[in-house]
């Protein structure tokens, strides 16, 4: 009880920081010690903290390295500065076309190499910014005037009223900064913020639960670009200049910087970060010579002991803006609503029948790497309400077989049928949709994010919610946010992990997470779920109730394809049994036909070779 009402505390105290915050900043301007030039450091906190902003979309919510993102931020100031200065477009209009500008060169340029990953992506976003400040430098037709930059940029201006003295710019930029703050955190609980930290723990499994990873990248480096765009017009209006001294490499490692030493994701680490970043000089001025010594020194110290930032950033543990996981008891969302068929409607407890029609059938599959023949002609059909198992020795291909089935891989030869459609090269987030989710061999959960989060995953290929839905909580995002905690909770529920919601997934125990990611894989709401050695890790108590829980599954009219080491879980609960060695399939029947195959124990337990022996 004690702790419970600790948490609540702590919970108050967090929700009156932003006020504090932002009471603060407010009244900034009017502190007895605060001066012109004090304002103006104060407008360059706001400048840095909406550029750390920018970055954080990309760098603290996806994991993407940007080391170039000053070429956003040049590419705004100069797009204000160009059409300021030679059509005379007021600065103001060119707010939103100088983030639009910015955001269109960042898909541009983005599209054809967001592919790659780690290092990789950070030298290419290095060679981006160096390549946008040599044409500034250089360009042939002279419209950045070179080396000199740009002058006389005019003053923002709301009709008779002009933006010019430096306490009117603090306030713009930190009403800028306010907005901004608020879509970020808006975006951050949405379907779209989980789907951008779903990718940044582990692109496979964000994929697998049915997100277009391309799609959201690309989503995350355009919207941070045209932040920067937005802070490169306040710069160009404040400066009344702009030249590529503003925008070295060095302007990009700083930003890279604020997000790392506030927190990664953390929306008021990263403008504690600018705070630190630009207040940090200005008070040891005298040490000017030694302020980048003293400036890595703290990183250093920071990286050190607080990994995760000054202020890191806390998952939430009260749902969605108002939607109050707590709130609802998920014994009574039995009768949630799963895709268009209610669980009450699919889930009778029949006898197992056969149906006719294949779900899923494997035609001459091929696949090579190389010289090695990893699956050959394999074939397989799966029949729905049955379990069919997969099983062979160690490297037989089988989880090959499931990843050309559920889109990882594509296969040289054959092809794939679901339900009639074929599949075959889907992407797996389209494989997804179709009503086909998986587990996989080596756990692949999001361990920075709740379980609550993790099952919540499950449902992004159900939603159909974006940014401007997201943003304004429209009653329809409501509604399905509403529809996916429920469903969440009912599988959470389900899998006995429901009074571990709101721990986070690296902290459970092997078997819990074996658990959790089933629980995923069901919230997609599938028609065939796909398990590799489910069983693996698990004591004997863990398997018999794993055994009980596919049964149960069996009977709710979800068809199950798994592969297995354990023979009791094989025989126990499977229909249909197809054995694979060195990519080939050497046996299929019942289990027990199976069991006492020939081939099937000369795989396993391999072939007794006679002895010749030599007389003398």
């Amino acid at each position: 009880m004690g702790m419970e009402l600790s948490c609540v505390r702590k919970g108050r105290f967090q929700q009156f920081v932003p006020i504090l915050l932002w009471g603060f900043v407010s009244v900034f301007p009017f502190l007895p010690f605060v001066n012109d030039y004090w304002v103006d450091v104060g407008f360059f906190v706001g400048l840095y903290g909406l550029l750390g902003l920018s970055l954080n979309v990309v760098l603290g919510e996806v994991g993407l390295f940007d080391l170039g993102h000053a070429a956003f931020y040049a590419i705004g100031a100069y797009t204000t500065a160009i059409l300021n200065t030679t059509l005379n477009i007021p600065v103001l209009l060119l707010l939103p076309v100088s983030a639009l500008v910015a955001s269109g060169f960042a898909y541009l340029v983005m599209s054809p190499v967001i592919h790659l990953r780690g290092d990789y992506l950070c030298i290419v976003t290095i060679g981006i910014g160096e390549i946008v400040r040599i044409i500034i430098v250089n360009n042939p037709w002279g419209i950045t005037n070179g080396p000199n930059g740009i002058t006389g940029v005019g003053f923002p201006a709301f009709g008779p009223f002009v933006i010019q003295t430096p306490t009117q710019f603090y306030y713009f930029v930190w009403a800028v900064v306010a907005l901004v703050a608020f879509v970020l955190l808006r975006l951050q609980r949405s379907r779209i913020g989980r789907a951008w930290n779903a990718i940044r723990e582990d692109e496979v499994a964000a994929e697998a639960t049915g997100i277009d990873v391309r799609a959201y990248k690309l989503l995350a480096f355009t919207l941070g670009a045209a932040l920067a765009g937005l802070a490169g017009n306040i710069y160009a209006a404040k400066m009344a200049v702009v030249s590529p001294q503003s925008f070295l490499f060095m302007e990009s490692a700083l930003l890279f910087c604020i997000v790392l030493l506030g927190g990664l994701g953390s929306l008021p680490g990263v403008l504690l970060g600018a705070a630190l970043v630009v207040v940090f000089p200005e008070v040891f001025r005298r040490f000017a010579s030694f302020r980048l010594l003293f400036f890595g020194l703290a990183l250093m110290v920071t990286m050190i002991f607080r990994p995760g930032g000054l202020l890191p950033r806390k998952r939430e543990i009260l749902g969605l803006d108002g939607l109050d996981v707590q709130g609802f008891s998920a014994e009574k969302v039995s009768p949630v609503r799963m895709g268009q068929v209610s669980l009450e409607e699919r889930s009778p407890v029949q006898p197992r029948e056969l149906d006719p029609c294949p779900l899923l059938e494997v035609q001459g599959v091929t696949l090579r790497f190389g010289g090695l023949v990893a699956v050959n002609q394999y074939d397989l059909v799966v029949y729905p309400k049955r379990v069919t198992s997969l099983i062979g020795p160690n490297g037989a291909g089988k989880t090959t077989l499931f990843n050309i089935i559920t889109g990882i891989y594509h296969p040289n030869e054959g092809k794939v049928l679901f339900k009639g459609e074929d599949i075959t090269g889907l992407k797996p987030h389209l494989v997804v949709t179709r009503g086909i989710a998986r587990t996989f061999q080596n756990i692949r959960l999001f361990p920075s994010l709740t379980c609550f989060e993790n099952v919540l995953m499950g449902r992004h290929c159900r939603g159909k919610a974006g940014i401007v839905p997201a943003v304004l909580r429209t009653p329809f995002q409501l509604r399905e946010e509403r529809e996916f905690m429920e469903i969440a909770a009912y599988w959470l529920y389900r899998v006995g992990l429901w009074e571990y919601r709101n721990e986070l997934a690296r902290n459970l125990p092997y078997g819990r997470q074996k658990y959790l990611e089933i629980a995923r894989a069901l919230a997609t709401g599938p028609e065939l779920l796909i398990l590799d050695e489910p069983s693996s890790g698990l004591n004997e108590r863990e398997t018999e109730e794993l055994m009980g829980f596919l049964q149960e599954l069996l009977q709710e009219g979800i068809t199950i394809l798994l592969i297995e080491h354990d023979m009791n879980v094989v025989m126990g609960i499977s229909d249909w049994v197809s054995v694979m060695d060195m990519g080939s399939k050497i046996a299929e029947g019942s289990p027990w036909e199976v069991y006492n195959h020939p081939r099937v124990i000369e795989a396993y337990l391999g072939k007794e070779e006679e002895w010749v022996g030599s007389t003398s």
